[in-house]
């Protein structure tokens, strides 16, 4: 399991889905591939980018759900 030191390099984003015209939040290394999905997809952008700002608060903590 992933230790919360390891998100440090991490950002968030948000993004739009043309075909379903929802936004999904994200959370990114800086540097590698590895991104994290938010489970939800909202109409708003707004609200995309605070899901994605909770994930990566949960990640940071260590309560990251990854399967």
């Amino acid at each position: 399991m992933p230790g919360p030191d390891e998100y440090d390099d991490w950002h968030t984003g948000v993004e739009f889905d043309r075909e379903t015209r929802q936004w999904r939040g994200f959370i990114k290394h800086n540097e590698m591939d590895k991104m994290h999905l938010t489970d939800e997809s909202f109409a708003d952008k707004g609200d995309a980018a605070v899901a994605a700002s909770d994930l990566l608060t949960a990640a940071r903590e260590g309560k990251l759900k990854t399967a």
